[in-house]
């Protein structure tokens, strides 16, 4: 199950007409399925069904009295909006289930505690079995205002609960509830496949990295099998979103659509326009890529990476996340020189270093060495495209060194106190130290003649790569 509680509004009917609103022409029709204490017969405060959409006029009355009694509005913008989306794989909840594990996550979120009849009014809207919509006004019936402090990560933690006692496969953890492990565990085998919101976070984040602009991006995402669907702007003709998924399965599956902010925050489309106008293209990239120019990128790329791992290791200066961002980003694009399975690898401790900057969302400062690494994660992701075995020891060699970076950074989160940002770090650093020592593939233009192994690739083992004491 997969919750997203999104960015609080000020007005009551545009969140309810976006509840009852189809995400496209298969959406089954929207249904009100349970609200707040003393609605009354949810036949009776359904919105009903009209040609083009739904009459919610009395429904969006109803909703925002609490508000428009007040005699002055709230500072602060009082619509809470929540999606509850079940994954293509999970069992489909009936209407009372839904009910029930919609006054579950409001009690754990403290907007509609059980048996508080001044509690908040809300709604939930569903779409068929698979999706719903909940929307709330901020204000109790008896005038007070609900701050609804923490809201995410104790929607999120009502989710686990939920996933467990309605037996739902339990979505990947988030940094808030992700352990630590010890420094060095080694990296466990995955026992399920990626999600469908796995696969398509690593997809998209690596079309944005060497992407250029929104349309080579879009072009991108298409040329690799992926459905685009973008959010018409109001101002100009630019979108102003876009959301992704994978084609229908052929069983008859419907496509699962995510958001580009709903995947990861630094892949929404103003933070990538941000990034892209930030990054400018360099002449590197418009010269035919020679097995020379390769190998100088990947040099360019481990010298920029050592520096940086030098900086967070002699706390010469601070973390910068703006930097963290752009060597993950080196990381995925390193990616694209492997094979599976030490590139599986790589993009999982690709996304965890993402995780252990923490929330904060970037936002692509002006920070010069930021924007060089930025630019080298480009190159390495065009000339990833183009590898062969040079390339392949060339990419260990910049995996050994980033994992070095992420080692460094758990001892800094990890002084800091941060737990769950140096877990993310470490076990980051265990996944890269076990795919920098695998052996080349086996490509038919370097096969070895008969009888003879191929030779392993030659990667530089630090001392601390065998054993390292930490304070804990």
């Amino acid at each position: 199950m997969i919750t997203r509680v999104h960015q609080r509004g000020a007005l009551v009917g545009v969140a309810v007409r976006r509840a009852y609103a189809p995400r496209d022409v298969s959406d089954p029709t929207p249904q009100l399925i349970a609200a707040w204490d003393g609605s009354g017969e949810l036949a009776d405060l359904d919105a009903p069904a009209r040609p083009g959409g739904h009459d919610t006029a009395r429904l969006i009355t109803l909703l925002a009295e609490p508000l428009t009694s007040q005699a002055s509005p709230p500072s602060t913008r009082p619509v809470w909006r929540c999606t509850l989306e079940l994954e293509a794989g999970e069992r489909r909840l009936s209407e009372r289930e839904w009910g029930d594990a919609v006054r579950e996550l409001l009690h754990e979120a403290g907007l509609a505690p059980r048996g508080d009849h001044n509690a908040v009014r809300w709604i939930a809207v569903a779409h068929g079995g698979s999706r719903v919509d909940i929307v709330a006004t901020l204000v109790r019936q008896d005038g007070r205002i609900e701050p609804a402090r923490d809201d995410r990560r104790r929607c999120v933690d009502a989710t686990h609960a939920l996933e467990r006692r309605l037996r739902l496969r339990p979505a990947p953890p988030t940094p808030a509830t992700t352990p630590p492990v010890p420094p060095h565990a080694p990296p466990s085998r995955r026992t399920t496949p990626p999600s469908t919101r796995d696969r398509l976070r690593r997809q998209v984040r690596a079309a944005a990295i060497v992407a250029t602009d929104e349309d080579d991006f879009f072009a991108r995402l298409r040329g690799a099998g992926l459905r685009v669907r973008l959010r018409p702007g109001h101002a100009d003709d630019r979108p102003s979103g876009y959301a992704v998924s994978h084609p229908a399965s052929p069983g008859g599956g419907q496509p699962v659509w995510f958001g580009g902010g709903q995947l990861a925050p630094e892949l929404s489309l103003p933070h990538l326009r941000n990034r892209w106008a930030r990054t400018p293209r360099t002449h590197d990239e418009d010269v035919p890529a020679s097995a020379g120019q390769r190998q100088r990128v990947w040099q360019q790329a481990s010298d920029a990476v050592s520096t940086e791992s030098n900086g967070i290791a002699d706390h010469a200066e601070p973390v910068a996340a703006e930097r963290i961002h752009a060597v993950a980003d080196i990381l995925t694009a390193a990616a694209s020189a492997l094979p599976d399975p030490p590139a599986h690898l790589v993009f999982d401790a690709a996304e965890l270093l993402h995780r252990a900057i923490g929330r904060s969302r970037p936002t692509f400062a002006p920070d010069a060495r930021a924007v060089h690494l930025r630019s080298l994660a480009r190159l390495v992701g065009l000339m990833g495209q183009l590898s062969d075995d040079r390339d392949f020891a060339a990419a260990l060699h910049l995996v050994y060194l980033i994992a070095g970076f992420a080692d460094s950074l758990a001892t800094v989160r990890q002084a800091q106190q941060q737990r769950s940002h140096a877990a993310a770090a470490y076990t980051a650093a265990a996944h890269l130290h076990a795919a920098s020592r695998p052996r080349p593939p086996n490509r038919a233009a370097t096969a070895p003649t008969a009888g003879t192994p191929p030779a392993p690739v030659a990667v530089p083992v630090a001392p601390w790569q065998h054993s390292r004491r930490r304070s804990r």
